[in-house]
């Protein structure tokens, strides 16, 4: 164990002046890159759950703590549940109580993603 990650090189990939929805997609599409990976080791019988699943709590606590609970819902359901059986992205809801208009949403990226909760904001704010 005496040189254990002596070759190991960590690099900041922080880069400064990145704006809060830069770096808001980098995360998302880092953590739903993750998912995916650890999914399809799944399928060849490596089941790393064990092993993710401390790190999969802490990005989901800290999106708690940055977003609240009903965004990191949404993100976390475009995460781990936008996919259906058949491999197509299922559309979300969306509820504009005011003008009484309910709309199927579908959100295919990150940035689409950022983009309709940015729309729920402006619409809990009327």
């Amino acid at each position: 164990m005496k040189n254990f990650g002596k070759n190991v090189n960590i690099k900041p990939k922080k880069q400064k002046g990145l704006s809060e929805k830069e770096i808001f997609i980098d995360i998302v599409s880092l953590l739903d890159e993750c998912f995916s990976r650890s999914a399809s080791l799944e399928q060849h019988n490596l089941n790393i759950a064990t092993y993710d699943e401390p790190f999969y709590i802490m990005i989901e606590n800290l999106m708690f703590l940055k977003y609240g609970e009903w965004k990191t819902d949404i993100i976390l359901w475009w995460v781990y549940n936008r996919y259906n059986e058949e491999g197509e992205i299922m559309p979300i809801k969306l509820n504009d109580h005011v003008e009484n208009v309910e709309e199927e949403v579908m959100i295919e990226n990150a940035d689409q993603l950022w983009e309709f909760l940015k729309r729920i904001d402006k619409l809990e704010n009327k």
